[in-house]
């Protein structure tokens, strides 16, 4: 089994990357399997919990949905030139089927945003009639950090893709790797821990089916990295920026946990071949 290729590997989680020629069926069965309506989660008991919680725990879920309200509208709104990008890319897998998977991964993107939409209005009570509004307030519950990656260097990258100034390869870092295997898996780890014990069934059940989706996506993210053959430098960055990206939750995800999900970015490597050696647990 030593000579398998790096996308028939484990590779994000307890995602499996398919052979390239199962491609087109692996892919759509998968997204069929995963699909969900945000609007079909039943949030009335949430909002019945959410006013029964502790202050001190009420302000650490704050920090993390609120988070989750902004990132999600931002990945959403950045995917677009990713799909254009993998068309005009020369990679080992038909260029056309990349940019239908983004376009899946896009609406995935939009339901999320939806769903923690909901999540600010209904069980926050954020203030604001339109989502807009709602992400606007959500921003003064996150950090400096979390919005200035998400709404400045985020769109920054998507921008100098868009116009051919940076390569794919650099932005799959960023959207995949780091914002999606780092800072979304940090984010949703710290609310798994959170609500163990049922406080909150339905942001529960969300966010399960976010990260299932997640997981996909991080697998598809770094399937596509392999095949832009990235350069060592582009590599060496996106280990160094790991911890900087796991930090950026400030005290709302605890160390502990930031610091497991930056070392994913090292797993991830080691194992789809990319890097030699795996940095120590």
């Amino acid at each position: 089994m030593a000579d398998r290729q790096p996308w028939e590997r484990v590779v994000a989680g307890h995602f499996v990357l398919a052979k390239r020629s199962l491609w087109p069926n692996f892919f759509s069965q998968l997204v069929a399997r995963l699909q969900w309506n945000p609007m079909a989660i039943d949030l009335t008991g949430d909002v019945r919990a959410w006013a029964e919680l502790d202050a001190d725990r009420r302000a650490r879920l704050l920090k993390l949905l609120a988070g989750f309200r902004v990132g999600e509208d931002a990945v959403a709104a950045q995917i677009a030139p990713f799909a254009d990008a993998a068309r005009e890319a020369t990679l080992a897998s038909q260029e056309s089927l990349m940019a239908w998977v983004f376009f899946l991964q896009r609406r995935d993107e939009q339901r999320h945003a939806q769903l923690f939409d909901r999540i600010a209005a209904e069980v926050l009570a954020l203030p604001g009639d339109t989502a807009a509004d709602r992400r606007t307030a959500a921003r003064a519950h996150v950090a400096d950090a979390f919005v200035e990656l998400f709404e400045q260097r985020l769109p920054a990258v998507s921008a100098d893709l868009a116009a051919g100034h940076t390569g794919l390869a650099e932005g799959l870092s960023l959207y995949h790797m780091l914002l999606e295997g780092v800072v979304f898996d940090a984010g949703q780890q710290a609310l798994l821990d959170e609500l163990a014990d049922g406080a909150l069934p339905g942001v529960r059940e969300g966010l399960e089916h976010v990260i299932a989706d997640e997981r996909w996506h991080v697998g598809f993210g770094l399937r596509c990295l392999i095949e832009t053959q990235p350069s060592e430098d582009v590599l060496a960055n996106l280990l160094d920026r790991a911890g900087e990206a796991a930090a950026a939750w400030g005290d709302a995800v605890p160390a502990a946990t930031r610091e497991a999900s930056a070392r994913k970015v090292a797993h991830r490597l080691h194992v789809s071949k990319l890097v030699e050696t795996q940095a120590a647990a």
